[in-house]
């Protein structure tokens, strides 16, 4: 993109005017960004003189009335000032008063991020003067690509400006010239500082002073091209109010995000100033995603700026991210925020996880470009939900007989034709079409459609419900299941087939949800019933739910227990799910044949996508086995996989994307970890629970490569958001909360505060020997951990203690190449 113009620290050939708002004067030459510059060799004041207690040192910069120079000031304190004079031959009643209505205007505002306005005066000649903090820092886009910031970051920089704003828009002050030049960033200490300058164009809302800052010069456009609001753009309009600035924002944000402008520069401006004023006003802005996608090489660059890869940064940007730059540069102003207040709280919505405040644009706009732009996708969508409750019609069919069939079969159909498709018109659509056609059969089964037909509704939600798991919808899955059971308890009872059928695909959403407590409690009732009432020895599809809640819980013995009942059946899960708590337990060569045999011999049934998660699960096991060159290709292949079918949001991907992230981790590929850490962690704090396992291994990770980057401050913050997490989820006892103590523990080794490393590690001894046994390879890293403490902290003896059985533990561990554990 194009270079903005510097002011305050530049280098000349950038310079434009700096705090003026005009001339009465004819224009002088417009420079090549269409700004008008006069030549600054005409000056009056020689560097050297003094102008009240200012010593002027150098030229900064001049506008159309006002002269800007770097000043000294000796007393009463010693600092270096901007100082703006009145140009010669420009006082004018008008003109002054422009000038002194831009000195209150700044007077006005008293915030850490506006430039502040130190002292005003008239020189002996009479002409005004007044003196400002002197900023030396980088444009805002210029500071972020020189630091390489993260996406992260450039969101919580973009927020100290839009308060910033607020506080301007609070005096009653509209910037109306808000860009990179405009905004500039100094580092002080480990903070990066914006400072709003260049109140020139500024319009006030309400005070009198401000009366001749209100017209636009003839044939000029007051404010950048690049940055203007459609309203700003129309010069025959007086009506621009604090919603314009929020459009410049909006800008900015997207030029934050993606390296590149909304419109490209030199198209814009070719037209003339006819062809600007009709793109801003009428032509919608490409995604940021879509934008940064087509720059090729340029997007690579610019992607590494932000620490991450093109693909990684376009996924990340897209739908909830670029939703926020959109809806501020909507066309409407009252589509827009309603202040910067509020762009401010959606990126913190964004930040956290929250919902957003932004969304697709509205009902018709987005209906009649989405129908016209994706038919296909649309009739695709249609044919999913045909074929969802074309299930239903044959599981209901087969439930009921054939003497109904045909009045059953025309109320579903009825069903699908008007209650569903027929409100597709109605649609607020966005970019799940297909969530969209559940939702409203979901609302359509809640309003009583088949009030008189209770089955053919459980029937209907158990579809729905998994679908919806399918598109990763959990939490609506959860809701359909827990209504078809409760029918089903109501019209059978408790112990009927349909009922344990629908409360074993529960337990799978209780899974996803990380809830695992919740998973056991419901799966061992429906062992007990299967058992009791139905003489079943081995319930073999109660037990598999059992068993994965008992693995994931950490109680691997009880797990493999359950799973050995079941061996007797053909089922794979049983082999997959035993292989997992192999796996667990440092078995890596029985858990990877095991795997392996039972991948190639499955048919799947593929609605949930099971052979993906189960390849995500052997990629796993070759990470912590150690094998990277197989567990590389292997996490590639499957994550490329779930982003087509799934999604780059859906719970398997992100499952997938730890794994990597993980891997990259430990072979110390930071800048690769960086990127995808930049997309996965805040996927997973939006769509996962906080407190959820996946969530909290993704934070631990997260600060393990902090700690080896010695980023010491933000590694300790994430331990501990881990292991508080870990210890309210999963309990004291286990391994991912002994997994965070052991890294802790690492930390505080690293920062040499021994004793409070050996406390951690201790107890992650303690309980990795009882929970994991002597020789897993995570019980022996601890233990060495503690022999390198006590040798760091000069007691040789505990080292003493603690290494001697180390060699007779290594020789009885399983094998694996992950010495440096050892």
């Amino acid at each position: 993109m194009p270079r903005d113009d510097s002011i305050f620290g530049a280098d000349l050939d950038g310079l434009k005017r700096l705090l003026t708002v005009g001339d009465d004067a004819s224009e002088p030459e417009a420079s090549s960004n269409g700004s008008p510059v006069a030549p600054i060799g005409d000056l009056t004041e020689k560097l050297g003189l003094r102008i009240g207690r200012y010593r002027l040192l150098r030229t900064l910069g001049e506008g159309g009335m006002g002269m800007v120079y770097l000043a000294q000031q000796n007393e009463p304190i010693k600092r270096r000032v901007a100082l703006k004079i009145i140009k010669p031959g420009m006082d004018s009643r008008r003109v002054v008063a422009r000038f002194e209505a831009e000195r209150q205007t700044l007077a006005l505002l008293d915030h850490p991020h506006i430039a502040h306005v130190h002292d005003a005066g008239t020189t002996d000649q009479g002409r005004p003067y007044f003196v400002m903090e002197y900023v030396t820092g980088l444009p805002i886009t210029e500071y972020c690509d020189r630091h390489r910031l993260s996406i992260e970051d450039r969101l919580c920089l973009f927020q100290q400006v839009c308060h910033a704003v607020q506080h301007a828009h609070q005096k009653g002050i509209i910037h109306r010239d808000l860009k990179p030049s405009n905004i500039l960033v100094s580092a002080e200490g480990d903070q990066a500082i914006p400072k709003i300058i260049d109140f020139g164009v500024a319009k006030a809302m309400s005070h009198s002073f401000t009366e001749l800052t209100l017209f636009t010069i003839d044939s000029q456009l007051l404010g950048t091209p690049e940055y203007m609001s459609p309203e700003q753009a129309d010069m025959a309009s007086e009506d621009i109010d604090t919603r314009s600035d929020i459009y410049s924002l909006g800008v900015l944000l997207y030029v934050l995000l993606t390296g590149t402008l909304p419109y490209d520069a030199g198209t814009l401006r070719a037209g003339g100033l006819e062809h600007i004023r009709k793109v801003i006003r009428e032509t919608d802005p490409k995604t940021p995603s879509t934008r940064l996608t087509r720059l090729g090489n340029e997007g690579q660059a610019i992607a590494e700026k932000r620490c991450t890869q093109i693909h990684v940064l376009a996924k990340h940007l897209r739908k909830e991210l670029e939703w926020i730059p959109l809806k501020a540069m909507r066309k409407e102003r009252s589509e827009r925020y309603r202040s910067a207040s509020e762009f401010a709280d959606d990126i913190e919505n964004y930040r956290k996880g929250e919902p957003l405040i932004a969304g697709p644009p509205g009902t018709v706009y987005r209906l009649r470009k989405f129908v016209r732009r994706n038919r296909v996708l649309m009739m695709a969508a249609v044919a999913v939900l045909s074929v969802l409750l074309a299930g239903v019609v044959v599981s209901t069919v087969l439930a009921i007989g054939q003497a109904r069939v045909r009045a059953e079969a025309q109320l579903i159909a009825d069903f699908l034709e008007t209650d569903v498709l027929g409100s597709a018109s109605k649609a607020r659509v966005g970019e799940a079409t297909v969530s969209y056609i559940l939702d409203a059969a979901s609302k359509r089964l809640d309003e009583g459609r088949f009030k008189e037909k209770p089955l053919i509704e459980a029937s209907i939600r158990q579809r729905l419900a998994g679908t919806y798991r399918s598109i990763g919808e959990s939490d609506q899955a959860e809701q359909h299941f827990l209504k078809a059971i409760l029918i089903y308890q109501q019209r059978h009872s408790e112990e009927h087939p349909d009922t344990l059928r629908v409360m074993g695909a529960l337990g799978y959403i209780y899974e996803d949800q990380g809830r695992y407590r919740d998973m056991e409690r419901l799966s061992a009732k429906m062992v007990q019933i299967q058992q009791s009432v139905y003489g079943v020895e081995h319930p073999v599809g109660a037990i598999n739910v059992l068993g994965v809640a008992l693995c994931h819980l950490g109680k691997y013995e009880e797990a493999e227990s359950w799973f050995n009942r079941a061996l007797h059946s053909e089922w794979p899960y049983i082999k997959l799910n035993l292989a997992r708590v192999y796996a667990a337990k440092g078995r890596y060569e029985e858990a990877e044949q095991l795997l392996r045999k039972t991948i190639e011999a499955a048919r799947w049934d593929v609605e949930y996508g099971v052979d993906i998660r189960y390849s995500t699960e052997l990629a796993n096991l070759y990470r912590e086995w150690g094998n990277y060159d197989k567990a590389e290709p292997l996490f590639d292949k499957t994550l490329k996989a779930l982003r087509q079918i799934k999604g780059d949001e859906h719970f398997l991907t992100i499952l997938c994307m730890y794994g990597l992230v993980q891997l990259y981790v430990d072979q110390g590929r930071h800048q690769e970890a960086e990127g995808l850490f930049s997309e996965a962690l805040p996927i997973a704090r939006r769509r996962l629970r906080e407190d959820h396992p996946v969530t909290q291994r993704l934070v631990n990770t997260r600060a393990v490569l902090h700690q080896k980057q010695k980023q010491y401050d933000e590694a300790k913050k994430l331990f501990d958001e881990a292991l508080q997490g870990r210890q309210r989820e999963l309990g004291e006892d286990h391994p991912d909360t002994l997994e965070s103590r052991n890294d802790l523990g690492v930390l505080y080794k690293a920062l040499e505060q021994y004793v409070d490393a050996e406390e951690q590690l201790l107890e992650a001894v303690a309980g990795r020997r009882l929970k994991l046994g002597d020789t897993h390879a995570h019980t022996l890293a601890s233990r060495n951990e503690l022999v390198e403490l006590y040798e760091a902290w000069n007691k040789p003896d505990e080292a003493l203690k603690w290494k001697e059985r180390l060699p007779d533990i290594i020789g009885q561990a399983p094998a694996s190449t992950h010495a440096e554990e050892l």
